[in-house]
């Protein structure tokens, strides 16, 4: 008989009206217990669409419902307390990310889930969309040679006019996109970061947060990930570009599919280094390579992963988490590395008032 999660969610945004409680509600294994929100409206409105009880406060509802399971969707900034809260409650957490607002909160979380016996996993999906499943199926064959530098974009003209326009709600690009991004390239490479670079910029924002980021981050196996977020910029760029000794890879979101151009082993021209100053016929555009091997990789053949699935078989059936707690420090790390390099060493949301105590 299949074990049964009961799960309560804190938050009733975007992210968790419109995907988290779904997916409570479409999994078999997770049974929706309570919401938590500040606006009554939206716990209404829970209650008619999946018959859940609704709290105004995740404190009360901790100490009523008991939940197995604590799905945390509010703003970043509430994330420490209220998973704090649910480990001291005997539920696990499941938050969404980022995980916290910088390394010292996401190192209280970690520490009071071991120290309580709790599991504690962030929801880091981008890793299991079908592009990120593509690529790590092509680099596992070796088609291109060692990877020395990948570069992912996201670049397009929108203004936010929500909490995310503001530092002091943990607002801005490198904390959303970029804790996407950041965590992709990570788990690509599956290395640590040595070296963060990171210049921040507000431009079209209506608010004072981040709206085009530019971050370079060098890996312990020497590989460059070079990364731009830009939500003021007229034109699109690139998505992925891959760069290994013998190819490459772009990605066609359009056609939803990779390009692959590549040479295999032993098929790299052989050149002569020359040692003096003057190029033999004063030719000096030598080695070009016209006769590349190529191959189009559909995204349709590469399934997305269920997180929710992942979810379950983590919290429920003891697996192995598919976002590993140290991976999600990892990318806190270097979330704060980035804001030190750009000169915001307090944190997103410093530079403001607290956002205060909320459910």
């Amino acid at each position: 008989m299949m074990k049964t999660l009961r799960a309560a969610l804190i938050g009733l945004g975007r992210i968790g009206w419109q995907f988290h409680l779904p997916e409570l509600a479409r999994h078999e294994g997770f049974e929706p217990a309570a919401v938590v929100d500040p606006l009554q409206e939206r716990l209404d409105e829970a209650r008619g669409k999946y018959g859940v009880a609704g709290y105004r406060d995740h404190r009360p509802m901790l100490r009523a419902v008991k939940p197995d399971l604590v799905v945390i969707a509010s703003p970043t900034p509430f994330h420490a307390e209220q998973a704090i809260d649910a480990f001291e409650a005997g539920s696990d957490v499941f938050c969404d990310k980022p995980l916290a607002t910088s390394l010292q909160e996401a190192d209280r979380m970690i520490q009071a889930a071991q120290s309580r016996g709790r599991k504690l996993m962030a929801y880091q999906p981008h890793r299991g969309h079908s592009v990120c499943v593509a690529l790590m199926d092509v680099l596992g064959r070796d088609l291109i040679g060692p990877v020395y530098m990948i570069k992912a974009a996201s670049a397009r003209w929108r203004r936010r006019n929500d909490w995310q326009a503001w530092r002091r709600y943990g607002g801005g690009m490198l904390y959303n996109y970029g804790a996407h991004m950041i965590d992709q390239l990570l788990y690509i490479t599956g290395s640590r970061a040595r070296r963060v670079s990171c210049s921040l910029r507000t431009v079209a924002s209506l608010g004072d947060a981040d709206d085009v980021v530019k971050a370079v981050i060098e890996t312990d196996t020497g590989v460059i990930l070079d990364m731009d977020i830009n939500q003021a910029s007229a034109w699109p760029l690139p998505a992925w570009c891959v760069f290994g000794r013998r190819g490459g890879i772009t990605y066609d979101p359009k056609a939803k599919q990779l390009h692959v151009r590549y040479l295999l082993e032993g098929e790299v021209p052989e050149l002569e280094l020359q040692e003096g100053l003057a190029a033999e016929g004063r030719i000096y555009q030598v080695g070009e390579i016209k006769d590349w091997r190529e191959e189009v990789v559909p995204l349709a053949n590469h399934k997305e992963i269920d997180f929710y699935q992942k979810c379950y078989d983590y919290f429920a059936m003891d697996a192995e988490p598919f976002v590993k707690i140290e991976e999600t420090r990892e990318l806190m790390r270097v979330l704060e590395e980035c804001l030190r390099s750009a000169g915001q060493a307090e944190g997103p949301c410093g530079g403001g008032e607290s956002p205060g105590r909320r459910p």
